[in-house]
């Protein structure tokens, strides 16, 4: 009895662990005072939530001239720190469908960007959009900045990012006319910043 019960346990563990790593997809969770916030001096650093409650798994891209560069996974309730070189450049979030947001960043600033599930259409899709200092919030961006999860990336969600790059090279060819076809598109200042 006694070698089922330490069998049993240890399958139940493998079980719950196993599980964790499925609800992040891939990538690995942070413990919140290990996660280095504090500005780099030539850097930006982008924090990304994802507020929305509901949908798939989103991953988030930076697109900057022909460079594709992966971020990362979000599911409901996560977060993560991302830092790129200051200037101007584009996001790209895909689930369902595609998103982007331009971004003009500044060195040794940290910006918020929420990844929101997006209104008007049937199909649920998502949307990056600005987090602006001292502006009116939802109650689930708000949620998000001081609770949700904090993650990062691992060698599993990378290859994950490898595996679906023509998924992902497909949906952004079919999303991105359109929405640069848009006028008054939501874009991160570079005063959004502190």
């Amino acid at each position: 009895m006694t070698r089922w019960t330490i069998g049993g346990t240890a399958c139940l563990v493998l079980a719950l662990v196993l599980a964790g790593c499925t609800a992040l997809r891939g990538m690995r969770e942070v413990s919140p005072d290990a996660v280095r916030l504090a500005p780099v001096a030539d850097q930006a650093t982008v924090i990304f939530l994802r507020a929305a409650r509901a949908g798939t798994t989103t991953s988030l891209f930076e697109l900057r001239g022909s460079e594709q560069r992966f971020i990362g996974l979000l599911v409901s309730d996560a977060r993560l720190v991302y830092r790129t070189a200051p200037g101007r450049t584009r996001f790209m979030v895909i689930g369902l469908s595609a998103d982007f947001l331009d971004a003009e960043l500044a060195a040794g600033k940290t910006y918020q960007v929420a990844v929101l599930l997006g209104q008007g259409t049937a199909e649920q899709f998502f949307v990056l959009r600005p987090v602006r200092p001292g502006a009116p919030q939802t109650s689930a961006v708000q949620y998000c900045l001081a609770s949700c999860t904090w993650v990062e990336n691992t060698e599993q969600s990378e290859g994950w990012a490898r595996q679906k790059a023509s998924s992902i090279e497909r949906k952004k060819a079919r999303y991105l006319p359109a929405w640069e076809s848009q006028p008054n598109r939501p874009t991160l200042l570079a005063t959004d910043g502190t």
